[in-house]
């Protein structure tokens, strides 16, 4: 009979999307991991584990960092984004650069510059936009 019991030490897929909204959040405000570390109170060697999931993040170093980032607790505890399955937009942020092209794209303000950057990285890839 398989074990079902919780273990408490293993971090869960919840945990693991926790710390996904960490670093996107971290990325996407701009800080680096040396100065979200000193906001939090915390090193950058800790606030790395979170982010990667090494380590379980508590109540209360949540509460700073959605305190940090000026987003409710619950931003990180949205049940379906803690599904994989959920769609496969759920982690495109994820991506190394796609956080910083989607901030150039939205910073830029003309509608014909936007279309040659879609055109542009689309080129790049091989693929039709």
């Amino acid at each position: 009979m398989p074990n079902t019991q919780h273990n408490p030490r293993r971090l869960t897929e919840a945990d693991q999307q926790v710390s996904r909204q960490v670093r996107i959040l971290r990325k996407a405000s701009g800080l680096t991991l040396v100065e979200a570390a000193s906001a939090l109170g915390v090193s950058w060697q800790m606030l790395h584990k979170y982010e990667m999931g090494e380590s379980r993040i508590g109540a209360g170093r949540l509460q700073a960092i959605a305190n940090l980032f000026g987003v409710p607790v619950s931003t990180f505890l949205d049940e379906n984004a803690a599904h994989p399955e959920a769609g496969p937009a759920s982690n495109l942020l994820e991506t190394p650069g796609a956080l910083e092209l989607l901030q150039l794209y939205i910073g830029t303000p003309d509608e014909t510059q936007r279309r040659k950057i879609l055109t542009f990285v689309a080129t790049a890839a091989n693929l039709k936009p």
